[in-house]
């Protein structure tokens, strides 16, 4: 039996004409009425009648040996075959107002006769609830890490009206992300949702090294860079777009950089203290930063300090200045030692024996307490 090309649209209406002509005319049988009542979404009553032409008669009735009712998707994969009458649709596994083909046949000894009609499934559309976490944790740095929680409840229109109703298909309906950064054309990547709530590691897809390097260079350029997420469901063959989240990231200021690099040394100055302590303690300790400065592309800190302390028994007060080196999370932190008074000499070569020292997570775990400032620089008084 002849089988539509799979065409679309305004060619499909056509080739359907040509070809209902042409099977209709073999033989002399003919459809010659299609009748399909549909009884909602989820039915169709198909009814037909056929007649046959010779030379003795015109538009004879006949009852074919036998009629088949077809019904195709979009893909044209067959959702019913079988006798005329009524038969059910399963509307809800279809897609958004997918297009569907009906075709009626008739089998008369060696003579056939087909006829089609085409018909549309239900509307449906997908509603979201959702949020972006990004970048998240430690990731800031990265931007390779994200959380995404998304609840989406698909409704179908109710027929005949306006009026929408939730429904739930038998198999889940595709759901992804899309992520890409404004003014980037390159920049962009796809990942897939399959959890209400999901952790998402950027850099498993395929796209990330360019999302990310056009963040940077954003960042870089412009001191910001807008991140959009695109929410897509696939409710048919083309995924349809459900919502968009816009997250702006934005470069720290000069006193935010400040405040943070403060909060650093005092840190990179409380563990050299825990590093070089005598037995009899620290009875006070002050830290003053001389420069500092930060590299955006390593988000790297780099700061001179001064190290001063007296100790807890004879309060003698020794100093020492170094180098500190540390990533802005905190993280792969280093002290140098470039000068330090004799005491403070003495200590360093007993306890650490070396120029550098590495130091551990750098965290804030309570408030600074800020001090008077010298002329020099910042001057911050250790817990």
């Amino acid at each position: 039996m002849l089988r539509p090309l799979p065409l679309s649209g305004f060619g499909w209406v056509i080739m359907l004409g040509l070809w209902m002509t042409g099977c209709g005319q073999q033989g002399g049988l003919q459809v010659d009425a299609l009748d399909v009542q549909r009884l909602g979404w989820d039915s169709l009553d198909v009814t037909v009648r056929f007649s046959r032409s010779s030379v003795l008669s015109a538009g004879e009735a006949v009852v074919p040996d036998l009629v088949t009712v077809t019904l195709f998707d979009e893909s044209y994969d067959t959702l019913y075959t079988g006798p005329q009458g009524r038969f059910a649709v399963y509307d809800e596994n279809l897609g958004n107002a997918e297009r569907l083909m009906l075709e009626v046949c008739g089998y008369e000894e060696t003579r056939v006769a087909c006829g089609q009609e085409v018909l549309t499934a239900s509307p449906k559309r997908a509603l979201a609830e959702w949020e972006v976490d990004f970048p998240q944790d430690s990731s800031r740095t990265e931007y390779d890490r994200a959380y995404i929680e998304i609840r989406v409840d698909l409704e179908r229109q109710v027929y005949g009206t306006e009026e929408w109703q939730p429904f739930e298909p038998s198999s889940r309906k595709e759901v992804f992300v899309e992520a890409s950064v404004l003014g980037q054309a390159d920049a962009h990547l796809r990942m897939p949702v399959v959890r209400r709530g999901q952790r998402v590691i950027l850099s498993r897809y395929s796209g990330y090294r360019d999302f990310r390097f056009a963040i940077q260079s954003s960042m870089l350029d412009a001191d910001s860079a807008v991140v959009r997420f695109d929410l897509f469901v696939r409710l048919s063959r083309d995924a349809v777009p459900v919502g968009s989240r816009e997250i702006v990231l934005r470069q720290k200021t000069e006193s935010e950089r400040q405040a943070e690099v403060q909060m650093l040394v005092e840190r990179a100055g409380a563990k050299v203290l825990d590093a070089i302590e005598g037995f009899f303690g620290i009875r006070r300790a002050y830290v003053f930063i001389n420069d500092w400065s930060y590299a955006p592309l390593d988000r790297r800190y780099r700061a001179e300090f001064e190290l001063h302390w007296q100790e807890g028994l004879r309060g003698a007060w020794s100093d020492l200045t170094g180098e500190m080196q540390v990533r802005s999370d905190g993280e792969l932190g280093s002290f140098t030692l470039i000068r330090a008074s004799e005491r403070a000499q003495e200590r360093w070569d007993q306890r650490v024996g070396q120029p550098v020292i590495e130091l551990d997570l750098l965290i804030p775990d309570q408030d600074v307490r800020a001090t008077p400032s010298d002329r020099r620089s910042s001057r911050r008084q250790l817990p």
